[in-house]
């Protein structure tokens, strides 16, 4: 069980027990303009479509590590800059918020089993990870917005190709098209489940939105809010500087 004293950081309440970072706190990334589009341009996939789709998780596992950031909005926004090592399943960064005009910094890691922090002086998570320090709890996708997010980022790997066949027949979805710093990408919105879909396609809403470029790679992310209407929490992707492992160095 962990306990909590009196003046223990607000980022450290946050991890371990999602005082600052519940659902309720977060707000949309451009929702109505995202939502307006996509009801009024949503069709089944096309073939090269689904091959995208089915081909991004893949790419990320390829790739080993990748750069992320996101922003959880609300009371006391929070961010996120560091990475996820698809291939190790696991991620790390730093990670900020402000309470009561005062800045709260950290560092965060997490595997699907754990959320770990450990407090921190400086403005960016330094590399290599540190091996000592850090406070760790189980990872419960439904507790907070940062454990659903995280948890979501780690699935977004796999070792394989999805089924693109498959995908064609669930109710996966494109959205528009757009793009990311110049980079034109197509808008999907994930299926609800794997099963074939019964119906002609009517809500995205609940689903995680990927913009994916045309070699299938993955820029950016959209992740639904629990509870809350055309609420999303952004997560952007990139490629890694060369040489970034999150390995925690043998003593």
């Amino acid at each position: 069980m962990v306990r909590i004293s009196h003046g223990v950081r607000p980022l450290v309440v946050a991890v371990l027990l999602g005082g600052v970072l519940g659902v309720s706190g977060c707000t949309p990334s451009d929702a109505p303009d995202a939502a307006a589009s996509s009801q009024a341009a949503a069709s089944r996939l096309s073939t090269e479509q689904a091959q995208r789709l089915a081909i991004f998780r893949f790419n990320n596992f390829d790739s080993g590590v990748r750069a992320v950031t996101f922003s959880i909005e609300g009371q006391q926004p929070v961010t996120f800059s560091g990475w996820v090592d698809y291939a190790a399943a696991a991620g790390y960064g730093f990670a900020s918020t402000t309470v009561n005009g005062a800045a709260d910094t950290g560092l965060l890691r997490f595997t699907p089993q754990t959320l770990g922090y450990q407090p921190s002086t400086l403005d960016e998570a330094p590399l290599p990870v540190p091996a000592d320090g850090w406070t760790d709890s189980p990872l419960d996708p439904s507790a907070t917005s940062l454990s659903n997010v995280v948890s979501v980022l780690l699935s977004l790997g796999n070792d394989r190709p999805d089924n693109p066949q498959l995908l064609q027949q669930t109710d996966a979805l494109w959205l528009r098209s757009d793009d990311v710093d110049g980079v034109p990408v197509d808008v999907l919105a994930g299926p609800t489940s794997d099963a074939p879909a019964t119906a002609p396609p009517s809500d995205a809403a609940s689903t995680i939105r990927y913009w994916i470029d045309e070699t299938g790679h993955l820029l950016k992310a959209e992740i639904p809010v629990a509870g809350e209407a055309d609420a999303w929490t952004s997560v952007e992707f990139s490629d890694a500087d060369a040489g970034v492992s999150l390995a925690v160095p043998t003593p």
